[in-house]
């Protein structure tokens, strides 16, 4: 088994705010966040990827500010911020996945029955029995209503197998970079 190298991520701030915040739109930046116009760790978690993820690879963060911005307390301090930053992010994550799940459930038995409902319809048309409609009409109902049949189930099936994918990727990032350490160092020229 090969050991896993350490990825390392660095990005150069402003302010330390800006890992979290997001800062002003600036196009001419050479900073990642200033030049996307978004939080430095919502550019962090996405250089992650779930490989880096799922094999636990040792991360190394390093956040670059200017040199009158860093502090003796601030690695510390901004770990904790990156903890409860994570932590909350999690916990809104866990409740939409719950909202997700809450809302197939709810609209699982609708779907059933509108899916019974057209498969009959559609078998009707396609057996048909309906002689008083040309064969070309009854192929074309018939086949009509088997496709709205299976799409009348994308809601519940995307409420319980797609939609939770982002949200399950994002909280196994956040809990993955919140218990990593990161440096914090003053940027060079």
């Amino acid at each position: 088994m090969s050991e896993l190298t350490t990825k390392q991520i660095t990005v150069k701030v402003d302010d330390v705010a800006h890992l979290f915040v997001a800062p002003e739109f600036d196009p001419f930046s050479d900073q990642e966040a200033e030049l996307l116009g978004q939080p430095a760790l919502q550019y962090v978690l996405r250089q992650l990827g779930p490989a880096t993820v799922r094999k636990k690879q040792p991360l190394q963060l390093t956040v670059q500010l200017p040199p009158d911005k860093v502090t003796p307390d601030l690695k510390a301090r901004t770990e904790q911020a990156l903890r409860r930053f994570c932590a909350a992010r999690i916990a809104d994550n866990e409740a939409q996945l719950r909202t997700l799940r809450w809302n197939g459930w709810r609209s699982l038995p609708s779907a059933i029955v509108a899916l019974g409902v057209c498969l009959a319809l559609s078998y009707l048309f396609l057996s048909n029995v309906l002689t008083f409609l040309s064969p070309g009409i009854n192929e074309l109902l018939g086949q009509g209503f088997g496709i709205v049949s299976w799409v009348v189930l994308w809601h519940p099936v995307e409420a319980f197998m797609y939609d939770p994918i982002p949200l399950r990727r994002e909280i196994a990032a956040l809990r993955y970079i919140s218990a990593q350490e990161m440096v914090i160092e003053p940027q060079r020229g």
